[in-house]
């Protein structure tokens, strides 16, 4: 680059990079991207030899076994100029957090190789952390920046060079118009013509400017639709929740029109036809609590596919994770700005939901749909593993309390009701991790390794394949969720025909109406818990047949995988219908 950047990009001067790149490769056979901290060691081989039209992409990974971008070989053919024009279309797209290394070009480039699954060439290309590498090139940064030493004017040159990167650091992100169209002068005086490209040719008006005024002129929709949903899912999945729904939906729609995985959100050019699900918020930023920088980049992108296809999200928790802070009242409200249905695992917790969250603006004028669970099969599919613990030697009666154990008020639940059922004819055993906040880390293990007899408290997270074992080995669950909307336990314990106590709040109550009519208690009445699970063992065995009948029938009929798919099919039919209305209202 021969002239100067653009103060108002700050540090997107650096998309500059991709577009020369981009713009010399539709000119050139081969093309050449450093960075200015690069040396070209004697006897570096002619730098063709990089790549070829088999291999037209060549870079190296770094020290973090991610391709860095400071060196950059490409041979013009079809895959290669396909390539660096989505990179070059990258600018102003979020990025998922697994790709994402802070901010500019890079991690978009990280994305893109792992999307072509192009191979890395030979470190020599691009040294950034071996000193007694024989290498090609030689790059002063990360492990081998203390290696380069300034002096004289290039020591200023590199202190000035330093600040500014400082001061652009700490500038916001400038805004898709602003880089557009600075990027395009940049380039007009830095680009010239008998190398490079014209700037048009390379880069045309964005999506995100050229917004359509009238929806017809977006490309038709597809004659069916294809849902992504925004969550990863395998077979070995920890959480069967998304692998029942998973089937289900490839049950109903057809394999072929499901898309799971989180970097859709991120990455994907959605279109008409399209639907968008995300489960949960967090698990767009893998369970990690986002800068604001990318909550600004979710903001942003929420508004940016629902002005092209449905939102839907499904409400497993009131709130997002208290870890959030202040950033979950904005998702929140771009939940509720976008969204276009809200799915439910029960009627009963689309009051209390639109309750708890009365300051986010419209969040309670969001179309609802009622979506089962579904069941744990999944589980049986693991090469499942046996769960062994001394605690199993007795022939007493056996309370599972699975999963974890997040407030004191849980865990001082459990006890009590562990001892007002004394230990003579009960057992309750703790199976699942335990917030830290509540229990030292040596009470934890003490715990596990010291027993006296009475509650068996095992804080530790279950291996998936050692949960049939366990639910298997236990008589009942007991669910202490207090001011929650659902749990999972409960429909695990059902899939298990296992009775299951829940309290009588939300969805909890209203599924356990329907699968077992009884097995409730009032919420945080320890009295109340006794009584009914003293009610189930100490009463008619032939009651106790018959309420397994009823789990049974439930579970196989309502949270059937065939039926988690066939309501979601519902919901997305109504998505569909409401974004079109909006559609509508927005032309009008």
């Amino acid at each position: 680059m021969s002239q100067d950047g653009s103060p108002a990009l700050g540090r997107e001067n650096i998309w500059l990079k991709t577009l020369l790149l981009y713009g010399a490769l539709l000119k050139n056979d081969y093309v050449l991207y450093l960075d200015t901290d690069v040396g070209i060691q004697p006897g570096c081989p002619p730098i063709h030899l990089a790549v070829s039209s088999e291999r037209p992409i060549g870079v190296v990974a770094g020290h973090s076994g991610r391709v860095n971008a400071g060196v950059i070989f490409a041979y013009r053919n079809a895959l290669s100029l396909d390539f660096f024009a989505r990179w070059v279309a990258s600018l102003g797209k979020p990025i998922s957090g697994r790709h994402d290394v802070g901010w500019g070009e890079n991690g978009h480039l990280i994305r893109l190789v792992e999307e072509y699954n192009v191979i890395p060439i030979d470190t020599r290309w691009n040294n950034t952390y071996d000193p007694d590498l024989h290498d090609y090139m030689r790059h002063y940064t990360g492990p081998l920046r203390a290696q380069y030493h300034f002096e004289g004017e290039s020591r200023v040159a590199w202190d000035g060079i330093l600040a500014a990167l400082r001061e652009s650091k700490a500038m916001d992100a400038a805004d898709i118009v602003t880089s557009f169209s600075e990027l395009k002068e940049v380039y007009g005086r830095s680009a010239p013509a008998d190398c490079f490209a014209p700037f048009d040719e390379l880069w045309p008006v964005p999506k995100d400017i050229a917004v359509p005024q009238k929806y017809s002129s977006l490309p038709p929709k597809r004659d069916d639709s294809h849902v992504y949903v925004a969550e990863e899912v395998q077979d070995s999945s920890p959480n069967a929740y998304v692998v029942t729904l998973r089937d289900g939906l490839q049950q109903v729609l057809g394999p072929d029109n499901v898309t799971t995985g989180v970097a859709s959100f991120w990455d994907h050019d959605f279109v008409p036809g399209d639907i968008l699900h995300i489960e949960w918020i967090e698990s767009l930023f893998h369970w990690k609590v986002p800068s604001d920088e990318q909550v600004r980049l979710f903001e942003r992108r929420m508004q940016q596919i629902a002005s092209i296809c449905p939102i839907v999200y499904t409400a497993h928790n009131f709130d997002l994770m208290p870890s959030y802070g202040k950033n979950r009242a904005r998702m929140m409200q771009a939940l509720a700005d976008y969204a276009t249905v809200i799915c439910h695992l029960s009627s009963d917790n689309i009051e209390p939901y639109a309750r708890h969250h009365g300051k986010v603006n419209g969040l309670k004028d969001v179309k609802t749909a009622i979506v089962p669970h579904g069941d744990y099969q999944p589980y049986f599919r693991l090469d499942n593993q046996p769960f062994q613990d001394r605690v199993f030697e007795s022939d007493k009666i056996k309370i599972l309390v699975f999963g974890h154990i997040r407030t004191e008020k849980e865990l001082k639940f459990c006890l009590e009701v562990s001892e007002a059922l004394g230990h003579q004819r009960y057992q309750m055993i703790f199976a699942g991790a335990i917030h830290p906040d509540l229990i030292h880390w040596k009470e934890i293990h003490r715990h596990r390794d010291e027993w006296d007899g009475k509650a068996r408290r095992i804080h530790f997270k279950v291996p998936n394949e050692q949960v049939i074992s366990l639910v298997s080995q236990c008589d009942a669950l007991l669910v202490p969720r207090f001011d929650r909307l659902n749990s999972g336990v409960q429909f695990l314990g059902h899939s298990l025909l296992k009775p299951v106590f829940v309290p009588d709040q939300n969805s909890m109550g209203d599924v356990q109406r329907k699968a077992e009519a009884g097995g409730i208690f009032i919420p945080e009445d320890v009295k109340s818990a006794v009584s009914i699970i003293k009610q189930t063992f100490e009463g008619d065995p032939v009651a106790m047949m018959v309420k397994q009948f009823k789990v049974n029938a439930f579970n196989y009929w309502r949270q059937d995988a065939v039926n988690v798919g066939m309501a979601h099919k519902a919901a997305y039919q109504l998505a569909v219908a409401e974004h079109a209305k909006r559609e509508i209202e927005v032309v009008s």
